[in-house]
């Protein structure tokens, strides 16, 4: 398709309308292009302001001179322009194209409010680059999707408005139009797999194939149409399993079968906004957790994330933090007490309900937590019982169970937060009442 300011228009997308596009720029021909075209496209694109922004990764000796080549195309465009400075260096094991990738996206997150836009310059090529090296690495129909000409993202939006348009056609344009821009020198690298298909493969391809980019990203529409299928059939399935606590119905899950049952682990702990697992990781969510005894109480985790499973409920949450459940509290109940790893216990003053304040005067006030052989009366009930017996009747998951405080005065135990009160210390009606709350790290 050949590219023209007219045909950027068209490509815009059409169901939001940004009060600011952000045009991100890198100095190359193809930002150069969207930059240029978008400026010509004045009045036609409404309301919008335009905004360009330069993300400098500081890798390169060269990343001075881009960022002052993107500034001057701005001023002489007179548009506003930012620069943002990161540091992409990678982490030991990752790979430097992605260490990069995620701090650009990060600096461009920040940047972005409610109702902008990001226009990023991925054309058909890019996305062609992209299909591919996502079936080497063995993608299903997420990963083969590609790059979405629209998205979500940050607080507003992210658009591709020239994945419809072949590199060579943005380059006979820049050309045409008498723009100057610069390349990069690590683009040559075919030690980097993008540049190894960009420059080695895909030419001969495309000798064959002509129309290779156009129809890897036909097909790139395709995968994501049927993501989207996969999407919406996890969320029909999940619906009904979902339980009380955040958890999933483990025998529900077992009765879609293996392949449905990962498609709706997939979504709901992508939908929880935690790391999703990789196949190999999914694989073993299946097999070891959900398919483990039913008095089994497995634990897998990856990197941000856990799975654990109590009786016919599967819970995924965020790793658990280190904490000292030997440690003992000591608490005069004004201030509210720091509990590392748990959050803020206060106490509430309350009346006819909670713990009875006249049951504490002169009483050492301390908060420990389960050892074992911990014993309650509980109000309604005769006799003392274990909490062990307790949580199993209430259903309170294992992990959870030394991580609850429980209240002394002295050393009997007077209640365990969030859940029971001694008997003999529960507050009558117009008494003086304490109830006590525990409040999650933020």
């Amino acid at each position: 398709m050949r590219f023209s300011p007219e045909a950027l228009l068209d490509a815009l997308p059409s169901g939001i309308t940004p009060r600011r596009y952000w045009i991100a720029c890198s100095g190359g021909v193809d930002s150069l292009v969207l930059l240029h075209a978008m400026a010509a496209l004045g009045e036609r694109i409404g309301d919008a302001r335009l905004a360009v922004v330069h993300v400098n990764h500081g890798l390169s000796e060269q990343a001075g001179r881009w960022a002052e080549h993107c500034a001057r195309q701005s001023e002489a465009l007179n548009l506003s322009f930012v620069l943002r400075e990161v540091d992409a260096r990678p982490s030991p094991g990752e790979a430097p194209e992605a260490a990069a990738r995620e701090a650009r996206y990060r600096a461009l997150a920040e940047l972005v409010e409610a109702g902008d836009c990001l226009l990023t310059a991925h054309h058909q090529d890019d996305q062609a680059e992209t299909l591919l090296l996502q079936l080497l690495r063995g993608a299903g129909p997420r990963g083969l999707a590609a790059m979405p000409e629209l998205q979500p993202f940050s607080r507003g939006w992210h658009a591709r408005p020239l994945l419809g348009f072949r590199r060579e056609d943005l380059v006979a344009h820049a050309e045409a139009s008498g723009l100057s821009w610069l390349e990069d020198a690590s683009n040559a690298d075919t030690r980097l797999e993008r540049n190894f298909l960009r420059h080695d493969i895909l030419p001969r391809l495309k000798r064959h194939f002509p129309a290779l980019a156009t129809t890897l990203s036909r097909s790139a529409r395709r995968c994501a149409e049927a993501a989207e299928i996969l999407q919406a059939q996890a969320q029909a399935d999940m619906t009904p399993l979902a339980l009380a606590a955040d958890a999933l119905c483990v025998s529900g899950l077992r009765s879609l079968g293996e392949v449905r049952a990962r498609n709706v682990l997939y979504h709901w702990i992508h939908a929880r906004g935690l790391p999703v697992p990789s196949e190999a990781q999914l694989l073993a969510l299946w097999q070891e957790v959900v398919c483990a005894a039913r008095d089994a109480q497995p634990l897998l985790q990856w990197p941000g994330a856990e799975a654990r499973r109590y009786r016919d409920a599967l819970y995924v949450m965020q790793p658990l933090p280190a904490f000292d459940a030997g440690r003992q509290y000591p608490w005069d109940m004004a201030t509210a007490l720091d509990l590392p790893g748990l959050g803020r216990l206060r106490a509430r003053a309350v009346r006819g309900k909670g713990v009875a304040r006249c049951r504490l005067q002169g009483r050492r006030i301390s908060v420990r937590f389960r050892q074992g052989g911990e014993r309650l009366c509980v109000e309604g009930r005769e006799g003392h019982h274990s909490l062990k017996k307790l949580f199993q009747e209430a259903g309170v998951p294992p992990w959870q169970r030394t991580r609850i405080p429980l209240l002394f005065a002295d050393d009997e135990l007077i209640a365990v937060v969030d859940h029971w009160l001694a008997c003999s210390f529960a507050a009558q009606p117009g008494q003086e009442g304490i109830l006590f709350q525990l409040e999650g790290e933020s």
